[in-house]
């Protein structure tokens, strides 16, 4: 199937229900269907040929929902944008993705002129006033996409490197739809609240497709706010909302006991949720946070059980559908239960590789003596189990050697966190000539002003190993973080790398 397919389905059963609120609109699954009829006709009035890639440069407003799904009925590849890029990043992606036309507007739409590709840039003002009133010509027809066919290119985050485009095809992305919308109960009647950007895979197909192919509504507000989310649940009669660690840190700050509304479904991704998060916010609001894990190349992977019990920084199990492996990135063997390793993923939500480069697709993939391709998903974890979850140990690129031990931050994150006071914490590896790399610390806490390292270090002495103490404790507030709320660690470490230039 495909996702158009998909909607398909549900503007026929679902017709006068609310698809999307946002911006102040209500649009019906009719309306929806209406709106993106004509946009799709607008693109080829301008000459766009199915196969071409239409890069989306804005924020969370409806001209993104019109152009997205436009731009897919008339079979054009989307290149989601990240609205924080400036220059070299943006040139990066839409030079790597061979764009043809940018969808933008207002200060972003002037960004796309500083980078010199004012010529590719349709304005948000022509996608509104063809979704209104654009003329379908007699005789169009909508692109008849094939499951192969490519739906979107979403480029990694690129915290380890050079990001690179993974391309989504409609089967993979209606068998994601399929596989959340089993293993969460999503029902037609839930409401769903995201401040989640659409350029990314967790607002654009976990939340909004998901969303439309299920037949139920999702409100998108443009940004989060603690207190105005919290209005937003009450005004809509949410069923869920999904978020990002940060989101549930602001609301534990700024929101009151109790006031938050009792919702079927939290939800927590993009980035690791800390277990003081976890329980904090259980026991403020008496509320679970269901938490999962997935990647750009895969969409979801692993999940707590819907009807639980869940554990503070496990992510679950395979959604249906999906099958993992563990292994040791050095041998490539099986690990047992309980020890570190790789995780692999198979299944028909698998991304179909990396645009124009083939020498990145192939090593992304293990293949199997049956012939199955496995996707190295580059993150550590091991299978509890007492609990039977996974729980996400690190980065394989982060790991951090020292003295021929394997130390994985996240597990000196996860103690350092649990320490009174402590907000977050970020370690990464340092070069050490005796070592090879020691741990370093940055912490944010709560009053840096009786904050003493020398006593955190000693706590720390306490509960694991000695060559997993950081070398180095430093304070910093706030860590940096990516549009998602990932650890900045690669800015960490560029910033470590200039002073050490400097002397």
């Amino acid at each position: 199937m495909t996702i158009l397919d998909l909607l398909a389905a549900s503007v026929r059963d679902r017709a006068d229900h609310t698809a999307i609120v946002i911006d102040g609109l209500r649009i019906t699954y009719a309306q929806l269907e209406e709106r993106t009829r004509r946009v799709a006709a607008f693109f080829a009035s301008r000459g766009f040929q199915p196969g071409d890639r239409l890069a989306i440069f804005l924020e969370n407003e409806v001209a993104f929902i019109d152009a997205y799904f436009g731009a897919m009925r008339h079979g054009l590849v989307i290149v989601p944008t990240n609205p924080l890029y400036r220059d070299r990043d943006a040139r990066i992606v839409w030079e790597d993705a061979d764009v043809r036309g940018i969808v933008s507007g207002g200060e972003l739409a002037r960004e796309v002129g500083r980078v010199g590709m004012s010529d590719r840039l349709i304005d948000t003002s022509e996608i509104a006033e063809a979704a209104e009133s654009f003329p379908v010509p007699d005789g169009w027809t909508e692109f008849d996409a094939r499951p192969e066919t490519i739906a979107f290119i979403l480029f990694t985050s690129g915290t380890t490197g050079r990001a690179k485009g993974a391309m989504q095809s409609h089967n993979a992305l209606a068998a994601s739809c399929g596989q959340i919308r089993t293993a969460w109960h999503w029902r037609d009647d839930d409401v769903l609240c995201i401040a989640l950007p659409l350029f990314h895979v967790h607002g654009l197909h976990v939340a909004m497709q998901t969303t439309l192919a299920v037949g139920a509504t999702v409100v998108i507000e443009r940004r989060f706010d603690a207190e105005k989310m919290r209005e937003v649940l009450l005004r809509e009669r949410a069923t869920m909302f999904f978020g990002v660690p940060t989101m549930y840190v602001r609301f534990l700050e700024r929101v009151a006991a109790g006031s938050l509304p009792a919702l079927r479904l939290w939800v927590s991704g993009s980035a690791a949720l800390s277990a003081e998060t976890w329980n904090a916010f259980k026991e403020k609001f008496g509320q679970e946070i269901l938490e999962r894990y997935g990647a750009t190349e895969t969409g979801m992977c692993l999940t707590n059980r819907f009807r639980g019990p869940y554990h503070a920084g496990a992510v679950g199990i395979p959604f249906p559908g999906i099958r993992t492996r563990v292994i040791d990135p050095g041998s490539m063997q099986d690990v047992s239960d309980g020890e570190v390793g790789e995780l692999l993923i198979n299944g028909p939500n698998v991304f179909s590789g990396y645009y124009k480069n083939e020498a990145a697709t192939k090593d992304a993939f293990v293949v199997d003596e049956q012939g199955a391709r496995w996707f190295r998903s580059g993150d550590l974890v091991r299978f509890d189990p007492p609990i039977r979850s996974f729980v996400i140990v690190g980065r394989l690129k982060e790991l951090i050697i020292t003295g021929g031990f394997n130390v994985y931050p996240r597990e000196i994150e996860e103690e350092v966190e649990a320490l009174p006071g402590v907000k977050e914490c970020a370690v990464i590896g340092l070069p050490d000539p005796a070592r090879g790399e020691v741990p370093y610390a940055f912490v944010a806490v709560e009053d840096p002003a009786s904050f003493d390292a020398e006593a955190m270090l000693a706590k720390l002495r306490e509960r694991i190993a000695s060559f997993k103490i950081p070398k180095t404790v430093e304070l910093l507030d706030p860590i940096p973080r990516n549009a998602m709320g990932k650890l900045d660690k690669p800015s960490l470490r560029a910033m470590l790398a200039e002073r050490a230039s400097q002397g």
